[in-house]
């Protein structure tokens, strides 16, 4: 049976005493009262275990992995006949097309997938490529080797998009128990195409098209858990609980680091409802006024009470910048496909490629292995049908 508390107003010992809202403090929640016949009010502490772990999260420290040059070397060394193998095992688990009885048949979906993200990793044209794919064939990682106008038209071809995109996030999942803390950005990749910036009366000025391609990351391995592709005039901070959702799917995230500009009530709500913090500064003009999100009261109070310890947890957001620096270093920063689909499937062939560099150095550093079998049904796209395995086109 419970117990009912009634209270009683201690100024003039009235029970005629209604609730009148709630009150927050950075580690309590407190109930208030008022009495209706002397006007006085009093607060009730009400007990919120749920609440305490979120604003003193007791994490481990979650520092980038340690380098040790043996196994640096070793990773280095093998990195592309290891790049081919993982990335014909991601490739295979992309759906084929079904045959047709009429016109001329169509290209492996997997194996064009392949040579794409293969053109992207040797930074070569699709002609001078051609010599790779052939290793590639002579390894059994294709079947033959295509026309270079063939890949160019896959990487036109608007259906490779979507299964890129699952294609990242299944090479990420190895990496599902390793990583708890994630940071969030945006950057740009420029084409190197020109397009008119300011009207030709005015002030003959060009600039180079530009898209822009948002991730969020774990701060350890800088692996890619999830991307959206924007124009480059796209705001970051709409694309923050899409980010987070997508990769709160397969991992655990226990915090989250992300620059100002992601800084808004409802990307705080969309940290705190998938069980993670959210460690995004607060700008000098905030003010407490939740405006009915307590998340926002509660992390605005420990920004402003611990503010040594959340920009201590913030600071782990530069290795977002790391993912984007090592990204264009090793790869390219310019785009060479001219058309706006082509584009985006070559930013998304790009992250693939940073994200199975990044299994094989683990793979040496710390034992990771790369393997998809237990994660690839989890995305509907990448689900291939028994009748369709072990088929050649």
């Amino acid at each position: 049976m419970c117990k009912v508390v009634m209270m009683i107003c201690k100024r003039c010992g009235s029970d005629d005493v209604k609730k009148n809202g709630t009150i927050a403090s950075p580690t309590s929640l407190y109930q208030k009262y008022v009495c209706n016949v002397c006007g006085k009010s009093a607060c009730e502490r009400l007990d919120r275990p749920k609440m305490n772990p979120v604003l003193q999260p007791e994490i481990p420290e979650a520092q980038p992995s340690q380098r040790t040059w043996a196994a640096y070397n070793d990773a280095q060394m093998q990195e592309k006949l290891l790049f081919l193998d993982i990335l014909q095992d991601l490739c295979s688990r992309l759906p084929e097309r079904e045959i047709g009885n009429v016109g001329r048949p169509k290209a492996s979906t997997r194996e064009m997938a392949f040579c794409m993200v293969a053109k992207l990793y040797e930074g070569l044209s699709s002609r001078r490529v051609s010599s790779d794919l052939a290793i590639a064939m002579q390894r059994g990682h294709i079947s033959k080797v295509p026309h270079f106008n063939t890949i160019l038209k896959y990487f036109n071809e608007p259906g490779m998009a979507p299964l890129l995109t699952d294609l990242i996030r299944l090479s990420a999942m190895p990496l599902k128990d390793f990583e708890t803390t994630f940071a969030v950005d945006a950057s740009g990749l420029s084409s190197a195409f020109y397009s008119r910036w300011l009207d030709e009366r005015i002030m003959p000025c060009k600039v180079h098209e530009w898209i822009k391609i948002h991730v969020m990351c774990g701060v350890k391995s800088n692996i890619v858990t999830a991307i959206e592709v924007t124009d480059g005039h796209s705001a970051d901070a709409p694309h923050f609980p899409k980010l987070v959702n997508d990769t709160a799917q397969h991992f655990r995230m226990r915090e989250i680091c992300a620059d100002k500009g992601y800084l808004s009530r409802a990307n705080i709500e969309a940290a705190f409802d998938v069980g993670a913090v959210p460690y995004i500064p607060f700008k000098s003009n905030s003010i407490c006024n939740s405006k009915g999100n307590l998340a926002w009261t509660k992390m605005y109070h420990y920004f402003k009470l611990h503010q040594d310890k959340f920009m201590e947890r913030y600071h782990l957001r530069s290795n977002v910048e790391s993912t984007f620096s090592a990204l264009k270093r090793k790869f390219s920063r310019k785009l060479l496909m001219k058309g706006e689909v082509g584009q985006v499937n070559e930013a998304l062939a790009m992250l693939l490629c940073h994200n199975i560099c990044v299994l094989v150095k683990e793979a040496f550093q710390n034992g990771i292995s790369a393997e998809f079998g237990e994660s690839a049904h989890l995305f509907p796209r990448l689900h291939i049908k028994s009748s369709l395995r072990g088929q050649t086109y």
